[in-house]
């Protein structure tokens, strides 16, 4: 009983989104990972880790990573995001988001979006590249949700503290790429359209239920759920991931939204692929 109560009120959750990828006798893993959450893994992380030669992740998220971020996306170029919405959408977003927010003991991702307490969202706003001013609104908002873990972060730490060698997919600068290259119009539909609560709850039912089918067909209208991001890039991070797998004993965490392409790629190469639990440990 006191096991069980200990794990109600615990942070950590098990992994379901894993998947056990094999060809010619070699073993690896793909990790679908949560970007944003209000769980973490870290101890289902340290079982997917614990026998892999190599974990492999889909870009760098150091400090020198994160600064040119932030350089990228704080002068805007083109079009305003704030300026792009309805009225009633800005009334909505000014009425959350500039109440103070509770403090978060994980403040990275909202410390490298922000702008200064003392300036009006609108003002903000109209600073940032479009998607930078789309994931300075929904990481605040999922953050006074308590989103305020990443599975990235912590397959980065874990993978260090453990001393496995990390390889990267893809390069900060190509990840920019991609980002300014998110249509404006779904970041906007998605602002005034979608049912954020009801988003919320059905990702992470979703995600801790392993439902990979489920949480694909949702999260169709999230803003980064377009061919820039998805399908152009699934291919593109198959091609990088590939010698890793066919080593073998290799650890793959990407994005969970890739993962059903990856997937599908990977059987049209002749890997066999089944999904797992964190338990299970890679051969």
């Amino acid at each position: 009983m006191a096991g069980w109560v200990a794990r109600l009120f615990s942070e950590e959750r098990d992994l379901r989104m894993v998947w056990e990828v094999e060809r010619r006798g070699r073993c690896s893993r793909l990790v679908g990972t949560a970007h944003f959450f209000p769980y973490r893994f870290r101890a289902a992380l340290r079982a997917c880790f614990g026998a892999a030669d190599t974990v492999v992740l889909e870009g760098p998220l150091d400090e020198a990573a994160r600064s040119k971020v932030v350089a990228a996306g704080s002068v805007r170029q083109g079009a305003s995001l704030y300026d792009a919405l309805d009225a009633a959408t800005v009334r909505r977003l000014d009425e959350i988001l500039t109440v103070p927010a509770p403090a978060s003991a994980s403040g990275l991702y909202w410390d490298l979006l922000r702008g200064g307490p003392e300036n009006r969202l609108g003002a903000e706003l109209r600073q940032m590249e479009p998607w930078m001013a789309f994931f300075h609104i929904w990481t605040e908002l999922r953050r006074r949700d308590g989103w305020i873990h990443s599975m990235d972060l912590d397959a980065a730490e874990v993978a260090s503290r453990m001393g496995k060698p990390v390889r990267y997919l893809e390069t900060i600068e190509e990840q920019i790429g991609i980002l300014e290259r998110v249509p404006l119009q779904r970041m906007v539909d998605f602002l005034e359209q979608v049912d954020w609560d009801a988003y919320r709850r059905g990702y992470v039912r979703h995600y801790l239920d392993g439902d990979l089918d489920a949480l694909t067909a949702l999260a169709q209208a999230f803003p980064t759920f377009c061919a820039p991001v998805i399908e152009e890039r699934d291919p593109v991070l198959l091609e990088r991931m590939l010698p890793h797998l066919e080593r073998g004993d290799a650890i793959a965490c990407v994005g969970i939204l890739h993962c059903h392409g990856l997937i599908a790629l990977l059987r049209a190469r002749g890997y066999a692929v089944a999904q797992g639990f964190h338990r299970t440990s890679v051969r």
